[in-house]
């Protein structure tokens, strides 16, 4: 994608390419600015309106969740398409041809976001018609997901990740943020059965003894309580503690991907000032960190602690985990 040769033609191309591109680029400029906010478009629209005219910091790392939170959103789409095998020949062919479309832009993906840091200048703008387009050098990259359902979910992500890094009460006139009273036993009691269907992950209850219930996970991760008691609490707790995993392996991979080497000995969760929700995971003895938005496993370090090796076992293996976690009961957090 975007790549030539030294042919003359193709490099001649590409030039008068970048120039016409490069004119819309300023005349959109020209008529989109942050005092022109239109309160009918996407919070997500509003915020790059405000960032516009930012300093590049907060452009560069705008930029970054969005090309994160694109990546993993295709990659999931790619890693569920296996899973639902197409019945027809037709379908199965089609299928096929969209997988290695998405492969070939994940490749992409990953190629920018290693562009970027690499120092490659960053920027954005939106179109007429609310577009979010990144500039990665001279490569524009338009933020949308595989389907109308995704492209709503991406939004929702960045803004939520965006906004756990800066204060965004500056940028809407109203944002769904959790005050810092909240915590995570709130959180769960907001939880109903439909929201359990919602998750990704799924999860069946067994009980081996009188004195043992288990909740296996799809994901692999299974943990073994004293007794059945309080179940639905149990369940919920540890449906989110599989998503945050998830999350949180999906963050250590992309490390991984950009040639940072992760030290498992120092893998640890600490607090960040001025936020509630956000977490910094820290992956090396230079205490080199990313930020991560995990509120029941950032209440649980011992928790977080006994998970580390199955974590270990799943990246030096490169095979599906299975982490048994033994006396739940102790890690739960208490209503």
């Amino acid at each position: 994608m975007f790549k030539t040769n030294n042919n003359y033609p193709i490099k001649l191309f590409v030039y008068v390419l970048n120039s016409v591109f490069l004119f819309c680029f300023l005349l959109l400029l020209t008529t989109a600015s942050a005092s022109e906010i239109n309160f009918s478009r996407s919070k997500l629209v509003q915020l790059a309106l405000h960032l516009e005219v930012a300093d590049q910091e907060k452009q560069y790392d705008f930029s970054r969740i969005a090309l994160f939170e694109m990546y993993n959103t295709y990659q999931y789409e790619l890693e569920q398409s296996f899973i639902h095998k197409p019945k027809t020949l037709k379908k199965r062919i089609k299928v096929r041809q969209w997988r290695l479309a998405t492969q070939s832009y994940l490749e992409s993906l990953n190629e920018y976001l290693y562009l970027m840091d690499s120092g490659l200048s960053v920027n954005f703008f939106i179109s007429g018609q609310n577009k979010i387009f990144l500039l990665i050098g001279d490569i524009p990259v338009i933020i949308s997901g595989p389907n109308s359902g995704a492209d709503k979910q991406i939004e929702n992500n960045i803004i939520e990740q965006f906004c756990l890094q800066y204060d965004c009460r500056e940028y809407f006139t109203e944002i769904h943020r959790e005050s810092k009273e909240s915590s995570v036993n709130s959180n769960i009691d907001k939880v109903s059965d439909r929201d359990i269907a919602a998750h990704k992950i799924t999860g069946k209850w067994s009980l081996r003894s009188r004195n043992q219930s288990v909740f296996t996970m799809s994901n692999g991760l299974v943990f073994s309580f004293k007794n059945i008691k309080d179940r639905k609490y149990k369940e919920i707790w540890a449906l989110e503690i599989a998503n945050e995993l998830n999350r949180l392996m999906d963050y250590l991979k992309r490390t991984q991907k950009k040639g940072r080497a992760i030290g498992w000995s120092f893998l640890k969760i600490e607090e960040l000032p001025l936020t509630d929700r956000a977490k910094k995971v820290i992956f090396n003895q230079n205490h080199d960190y990313f930020k991560l938005s995990i509120p029941f496993l950032g209440e649980s370090p011992l928790l977080f602690d006994a998970l580390i090796p199955g974590i270990k076992s799943y990246f030096e293996n490169s095979s599906d985990y299975r982490m048994i976690i033994d006396n739940a009961d102790q890690y739960l957090i208490q209503k």
